[in-house]
Parts: C-alpha cells; structure tokens; sequence
C-alpha cells in the first residue's frame, strides 16, 4: 500500500466527466462551454454548468431545474426580434436565389421570356404560405437580365480566367443563314474540377461577310477582350472549308501567325461525309434527287399524305413519317434510304397510279425510277455500304476523349472499305497509302461485297446480265471514289496522331523517349523539361499497374496520374493533348441548340441574349436544379436589372 509522508493511504485521484459531442444532438438546447471541458453552455438560460460530477445526470438535472423551465416558457412568449433585424435580409437572399434559379430553368429549358410574367402573377397565388412567393418579382425584363448580366457573366469569366491559365483548344464553325450569319466560337479544355475534358461556349458574334479576314477578327477580338493569350492556344478545329483550311488565304494561316506552333487537324466526320458524297456521285445514280424528290412531293399537302395512307395499308407497309434528307447533315442519308426501303412498294405503287404522272415531269421522274429494280438494288445496297461509314461517324461524334483513337480508327475505316472491294491479302503487310486497290486488283463481281439483302432482292428479281454489270460497275465507282476521296483527305501522316499513344496506359510501355521528345518539341508553348519529361515517363512506365489509378476514362486517368507527387511534366504534356478536338460536331450541336432557342415564337431574341442562353445550357453541365448560385451571382443579380434600366433611360431621347 503507497503511504503518504505520514504513514496514512494516499488518496485516488477524482474521476471527473467531460463534455460530448453526442449531446449537441440530444439537447437541442446545450453546446460546448468556453470555460472548459468539464462543463456545458444552456442557450435557454443563457449560463455555463458543471458536468464534472455526473455527466448527463447534470444536464438532466439542470433540464429540470426551475431556471431552465422559466427560460423555456419566456421563449416561448416572447417575440422574436429576427423579423425586424436579421430576417429580412435573409429573406430578401432567398427570394434573389429563387428568381436566379427560375431564369436558369428557363434558360436550361428553352422557356419563352413571357411565362416569366405570368408565372410571377401566379407564384404568389400557388404557394400562399411562402414568404419567398410573395416577394417573388422576376418577370420577363429581369429574367433576362438575370441570365445576361449575372449567370452568363460569372460563367464567362471562369471560362475566360481558366483559358487564361491553361492549355486549351478552339473549335469554330460559321452558320449558313440567308439572314445574319453567325460565327460559333468554343472552348475546349480540361477541367480540373472534374478532372475531365469539357467543351466552352466562348461567344458566337454576327459576320454577314464571311470571308477569312472577318472571320479571323472575330476569333482574335474574342480571346482579346477576356485577355486569353494566344501562346496557351494548342489546337484549332473546324470545317474543312478553303476559308477555313486554304494554304494561303484562310483563317488557320492567318491564325499561325498568332501562334506558329497550333495544331490542325480538320473535322474528321466532315471529311468522311465529303467521302460518301463522292461515292454517291461517282455511281451515277440519283439518290439524293429521288430522296429530296419524294420528300418535297408530300411537303405541306395534307391531301397528298391523306392518298398516300391508304396505300400504305394497302401494301401493308409500316406507317413512318418520311424524312428530309439534307446533304450537310452527316448522318441522314442512311436513314433517309432506309426510312424510304421500307415503303418503296406504298410509293411505287402511289407515284405509278398518281393522276400527275403524264403531266409532271418530276412525278414521271420519281415513277420511273421507283419502277427500276436496279434502283432499288442499288439503295439496299447503300443501305450496307453505308453502315461502316455511318458508325464511324457516329463514334467520333462523341464528346468524349477520342484522339487517342483517331489513327487506329480512321485506318480500321479504309481497311474495312478497301476489304469490300479487294483481297484481304493485298490490305495487309504493307503501308496502307501503298495498297492497290483500281481495277485489275479487284474482287470479282461474285465476290465485292453488296450486302446479303443485296444477294437476295438481286435473287428474288431475276435481273437481266447487262442489268447485273451496271450494278457491280456503280458498287465499284462507289467504293473507288470513297477510298480515293479517305486517301486524300484524311490525315492519316499527321506526326502527332502517331505519338497519341501516349495517352493509352495500355500502350504506356511501348512509349518510346523519343515519342515524348517530339510531342515536347511539338508543343514548345508548354514549356516543359526535356530531362524531367524523360525521367517521369521511365517512372511511369515501370510503376505496376496496380499502382496506377484504376480508372478507365482517359481524362480522369491522367488526372489522378497528376495527382501523384512524382509526375507533373507528363500529366501537363497529357492534359494539353486531350484537349485536341477529334471532330467539329461540338460545333454543329450549338447550331441545333440556336433553333431550339430562336423558335417562331421568339424571332426578336437579340443575339447577345441568345449567347446568354447558349453559355447556360452549355458551360453549366449539370441540370437546372442542380446549379447553386454563388454569392458573386447573387450580389450582381440584384444590380443587374437596375444596370439595364440606367442603360435603357440613358439610350432614350430626353424631352
């Protein structure tokens, strides 16, 4: 036994109890006290108490203590002093937040101005219990303005200050309407956030002459005035235009002179619907006449289409609305021939018992070719040739990451062509551009490949000989003038498709230090170390794969790679190429968007309200419902109609 000095038992020292954190939840009323551990704070009474004695006995025993049962009846008599003090800016914040919140449903939804007007009359009336309703004043006028100068502004200076920044690439494409033509400018970048790549509306300005001087001002005035440096500008992508493209005279050279170092490609999924056309001209039969043809004949006239039912019953055929077939939309003549495939017989027998067909030249014209057996071999065979062409323009449509694919997948495109025509043994063991593939290399007429439905309609018909030979003669100009058009076209000796390996990390060991060498000296812009470069991607390569990030997305895989202290160089070198755009359809899309936008109803839209819109619907990715304003909205929203106002009154004569 431990004695003291004087020979009696020392004394155990007192436990005391501390202050949970549990209790926060279990009395609403208690939280922790400054004066220490060992004791709680009562919001109702206002005083601090000692814990140290029994723990949630005290607490217990302090709820039932007369002070504590005053300073809960006094509460619950006494007038709150919020509705005079804090509550009204409170509530003015709410009643902002859900105006900015409307405009963005709006915008997100493509919802005309003028429901703004009468959803603010009704919103009061709907919920008449919410404060936030009654004070709820967000018409058309402000509604605009609260897109236009606060949602669209705060989104176009975080794009502004991200290119700023960063690496990124430029994405353009002029509309082909007969009244003001407009120039669509993109972004697009690597958002850190997410840790993917994303595609920016930066500005779409009116250029009625749209010639490659004009155009090329437009594009230097929008990276000027948002102080976005041309040195961070890496790649550049649009239609395959000369205006665009031309060696000489066009807005890629006079864009090289900003920066000599940027990066073209072309618009792949354009160049392969120049490749189709080519084909569908080249086999001399008038498929898009007699698609634009049957198309125009039943526009507008409801009688027609009425007539044109019951032969649609009477030949069992499906009832599908014909479509439109426009040669700059990249994937509606496949469609168009198949959608037409399946009511041929309907429209041989309607055109060839039309009370038209002696007088009008164009309803004989549309008779006589639906009549022709070897017009219709030839559309079901469009209707397989075209599949492989159409799928990979689908594929490259997406706007996910694919330029790492773009070489593997462009040559997979002409071997599948090439292999329709000639020997597989003639495609491989050789460089592509070298293989053969005119006549006297090719596959006899029994052995081209046509399809099987092709076979069986040419089967089933019993086509004369000299009717077979034009077919396979049109099914081989076709597939020549495709691959000679590919051939031409495509940029297949692009020294930079060839090293894009380096962003696969299945291929990540065959990355030769010579690959990240010639990207470095590709990209002098980045500024990056050639011996650091060299020595992360040896440390890259011979780290195990279970090390790596398990991530299959090619963005996120080099994002994550970038967070790991041991590599900075190459995840700046991955990042700055993923930004490459593989296609132009990011561009086409806002076209899509603007006549979703500028509807009959809403011919009056002001272009710089339509690119408010645009910035909505595309640099906020997520839903409406999903966007919280961020104070600097909030702060500019409650100005952004008084702004608008001063600048209505000062443009107005004065009396």
């Amino acid at each position: 036994m431990d004695l003291t000095r004087e020979g009696s038992p020392a004394k155990k020292a007192k436990r005391t109890c501390k202050y949970l954190d549990e209790w926060d939840r279990e009395f609403t009323f208690l939280k922790r006290s400054m004066k220490g551990h060992s004791y709680s704070f009562c919001k109702i009474c206002s005083c601090d108490f000692s814990v140290s004695h029994g723990g949630r006995n005290d607490v217990r025993q302090h709820e039932q203590s007369a002070k504590h049962k005053r300073g809960l009846k006094a509460q619950k008599y006494a007038q709150e002093m919020s509705p005079f003090v804090a509550r009204n800016t409170t509530e003015a914040d709410k009643v902002i937040n859900a105006e900015v919140k409307m405009a963005m449903l709006c915008a997100k939804n493509n919802v005309a101005f003028p429901f703004c007007d009468d959803f603010n009359k009704c919103v009061a009336e709907i919920f008449p219990d919410s404060a936030i309703a009654r004070k709820y004043s967000a018409g058309k006028t402000k509604a605009t303005q609260l897109i236009k100068g606060a949602i669209a502004a705060e989104l176009h200076d975080e794009l502004a200050k991200t290119c700023r920044s960063q690496p990124f690439s430029l994405m353009c494409d002029e509309s082909n309407r007969t009244t003001d033509k407009q120039f669509v400018i993109l972004a697009r970048l690597y958002d850190e956030a997410t840790l993917q790549v994303t595609t920016r509306f930066m500005e779409m300005p009116v250029c009625n002459v749209g010639n490659a001087e004009n155009l090329y001002e437009k594009l230097s005035e929008a990276l000027r005035k948002r102080g976005i440096p041309w040195e961070n500008l890496i790649a550049f992508n649009s239609d395959n235009a000369s205006v665009m493209k031309g060696r000489h005279n066009s807005v890629i050279s006079r864009l090289k002179t900003s920066q000599p170092h940027v990066q073209d490609f072309g618009c792949i999924c354009h160049l392969v619907q120049l490749a189709t056309g080519c084909g569908i001209k080249a086999a001399q039969v008038p498929v898009e006449d007699i698609l634009v043809g049957i198309y125009t004949h039943f526009d507008k006239s409801a009688k027609r289409c009425e007539i044109y039912k019951e032969f649609v019953d009477f030949t069992d055929s499906d009832h599908l609305k014909l479509l439109r077939y426009y040669s700059t939309r990249w994937l509606s003549l496949l469609t168009c021939i198949q959608r037409v495939l399946n009511q041929w017989d309907a429209l041989q027998a309607y055109f060839n018992s039309h009370e038209e067909v002696e007088r009008s030249a164009k309803v004989r014209d549309l008779a006589s070719h639906l009549r022709d057996p070897v017009v219709k071999t030839y559309f079901v065979f469009l209707s397989s040739a075209l599949k492989p062409l159409s799928d990979f323009n689908i594929a490259l449509q997406s706007e996910g990451v694919q330029i790492h694919r773009l070489e593997e997948e462009m040559c997979r495109l002409i071997k599948r062509i090439l292999g329709c025509l000639i020997p597989a043994r003639a495609i491989v063991g050789g460089p592509l551009r070298e293989v053969e593939y005119g006549e006297g290399h090719q596959l006899a007429d029994e052995e081209l490949f046509i399809g099987a439905d092709t076979k069986a309609f040419m089967k089933i018909t019993a086509l004369p000989v000299s009717a077979e030979k034009k077919i396979f003669q049109s099914v081989r100009r076709f597939y020549e003038a495709v691959l000679q058009k590919m051939f031409s076209s495509f940029p297949l000796d692009h020294p930079l498709l060839k090293d894009m390996k380096v962003l696969d990390p299945a291929a990540r060991l065959n990355i030769t230090p010579g690959t990240v060498e010639r990207l470095g000296a590709l990209f002098p812009q980045l500024h990056l170390s050639e011996d650091r470069l060299r020595e992360e991607l040896i440390d890259y390569q011979v780290t195990d794969s279970k090390q790596l990030p398990q991530e299959d997305k090619i963005d996120r895989f080099c994002g994550l790679v970038g967070k790991d202290v041991r590599f900075s160089e190459l995840p700046r070198l991955m990042k700055a190429l993923l930004c490459i755009p593989h296609s132009n359809a990011s561009s086409e899309r806002v076209f899509s968007m603007v006549r979703k936008i500028v509807t009959e109803n809403r011919m009056s839209l002001d272009n710089s309200t339509v690119c408010a819109l645009l910035s909505c619907k595309i640099n906020h990715s997520g839903p409406a419902h999903k966007y919280i304003p961020s104070k600097k909205v909030l702060k500019d929203a409650k100005s952004a109609t008084n702004l608008y106002n001063r600048s209505v009154n000062a443009r107005e004569p004065h009396e």
